[in-house]
């Protein structure tokens, strides 16, 4: 077998760089392998089946937004800056996204289980010495948190509301007092 000139990794560039440009539904093996001018044949000598490359492809998605979002993590307001990420992300990574939190994720039953995929441990018990409340309050707040800002992301990443990054922002600070208020 002829040595292969292209690697799994830029593969899967290529295809994360396509998701992020056109959506999710724009890759498959004849679409990324056009977009880098090969045959399919390198495409399926890494990645037998598409599930196995999509597979894959949600993985470097997720490791995108983790950068994405801890780029922007402010030390001294790591809830609120988080929140603020994750409202930006929808914004400006739509497609990633969509790819990342708009499907069944499968093992997620319970608003416990999506703290545990989601939630920053070190942040939580951070938060709770700073601002004198348990851990399983500032757990909550977190919880609340999560579900407020995935639900104004939605409104933005679905072109339901052309709402502005100031907006968002006081918004999503108003929720982090208020959530924070009811737990002391």
């Amino acid at each position: 077998m002829p040595k292969q000139t292209v690697d799994k990794q830029e593969i899967l560039q290529t295809a994360l760089q396509m998701t992020r440009e056109n959506g999710f539904e724009s890759v498959n093996a004849r679409s990324v392998a056009k977009h880098m001018g090969y045959s399919v044949q390198p495409i399926y000598s890494y990645f037998s089946k598409m599930e196995t490359l999509r597979h894959e492809l949600y993985g470097a998605a997720m490791q995108f937004y983790n950068g994405f979002i801890y780029s922007r993590v402010d030390k001294n307001a790591m809830l609120e800056s988080m929140a603020k990420a994750n409202v930006a992300f929808a914004k400006y990574e739509t497609n990633l996204f969509k790819l990342l939190f708009f499907r069944k994720l499968n093992g997620l039953n319970s608003f416990n289980d999506i703290y545990e995929w989601m939630g920053d441990k070190q942040a939580t018990k951070q938060l709770a010495e700073k601002l004198g409340i348990s851990e399983e309050g500032i757990k909550e707040v977190y919880i609340m948190l999560i579900v407020f800002t995935h639900g104004v992301a939605t409104m933005i990443a679905t072109g339901g509301a052309n709402i502005s990054d100031e907006e968002s922002a006081e918004i999503l600070e108003k929720a982090y007092s208020a959530f924070v208020k009811a737990q002391r």
